[in-house]
């Protein structure tokens, strides 16, 4: 409708309001929540150079940058759609472009991604250390960033396609809260979902092979330097397994919403939405509880000391020439 000052609007009742402003309450304490806990586990492995020597630490670290970015998103989205709101402008008409380019959306539509190539550059890099382990603990650091610095610019295509499509659509037609969806054409919405869902199902499906190698991995047993090689398959086998529980999470509270989105059954979606950040938040209690030096970490970090040393054998690619030279 039509607003005294010549602007169109939505045509919302106040009920309507109170539900919209509930559930970005809800979005920003749970955005806030998946920051903290997942730029956590991204601060303590870069304070403590000892975790930044291990290079399932520093791929971890990348996935739960990403993480903490979509919480962000969350955070943002809640104080400016609810600011909008009071201003009175929360349902005034604007374009595609404008959604496109709020801030909540432009984190989404960088994190979202980001998101699941870093998920997806972690699965490849099991499968690399089960399936040739030998080779896997002669890796330096700097294999893991570049894993980090690919997830990170397979990132950008679906943003810089999506910005092309989104220019295009100028005519005022959203409303000024700007859901994800507004910014975008309906068409490449349903594909950037779609890719979305393949990608976690890809990797998730990768873990079937993992798993296979790591038993085939864990009874070949070690074949150089046998107490450094026991250390490292040991090693090996619990990164695999922590990581496949949290793929598990990934399935649990991710791709089942995803499925049941995309089939559209329900009326209400914002409990699927909700829930599909549980993987995300779920991961420091796994971690923590998985590597006890990431929980060291913590404890360190919090009470502001130095990180003890510990007595995990470390994968680096320096301890690993040593025992081959022996």
């Amino acid at each position: 409708m039509n607003r005294s000052d010549g602007l169109l609007v939505q045509n919302v009742t106040d009920e309507q309001i109170a539900t919209f402003v509930s559930g970005f309450v809800l979005y920003g304490i749970e955005g806030s929540i998946l920051a903290i806990s997942n730029f956590l586990i991204t601060l303590v492995v870069y304070v403590y150079s000892d975790l930044r020597q291990q290079k399932e630490y520093i791929i971890v670290a990348g996935l739960a940058f990403a993480n903490g970015l979509q919480g962000v998103g969350y955070f943002i989205a809640c104080i400016g759609r609810i600011a909008m709101i009071r201003a009175g402008y929360g349902f005034v008409l604007v374009s595609r472009w404008q959604c496109f380019t709020k801030p909540w959306n432009l984190i989404w539509l960088v994190s979202s991604p980001w998101q699941d190539t870093t998920l997806l550059m972690v699965s490849i890099d099991r499968f690399i250390a089960v399936a040739f382990p030998l080779r896997y603990f002669s890796f330096s650091t700097r294999y893991a960033y570049l894993l980090n610095l690919f997830a990170y610019l397979g990132a950008l295509p679906p943003l810089i396609v999506g910005a092309v499509i989104s220019y295009s659509y100028q005519k005022p037609e959203m409303a000024g809260i700007c859901y994800t969806q507004s910014g975008m054409g309906d068409g490449y919405f349903a594909f950037r979902n779609m890719l979305r869902f393949c990608t976690n199902v890809i990797s998730l499906a990768l873990y079937v092979p993992i798993l296979i190698l790591l038993q085939k991995t864990i009874k070949t047993g070690p074949l150089n330097d046998e107490r450094h090689m026991a250390a490292q398959i040991s090693r090996l086998k619990k990164v695999t397994i922590t990581l496949a529980i949290s793929a598990f999470f990934v399935l649990l509270f991710s791709t089942i919403p995803d499925i049941i989105l995309m089939l559209n059954v329900l009326s209400d979606r914002l409990p699927l939405y909700i829930i599909t950040n549980g993987n995300e938040i779920a991961y420091i209690f796994i971690y923590s509880l998985r590597f006890k030096d990431i929980r060291q970490g913590l404890i360190s970090l919090f009470l502001l000391r130095p990180l003890k040393k510990s007595n995990t054998a470390f994968t680096s690619r320096q301890t690993f020439t040593r025992s081959q030279r022996a």
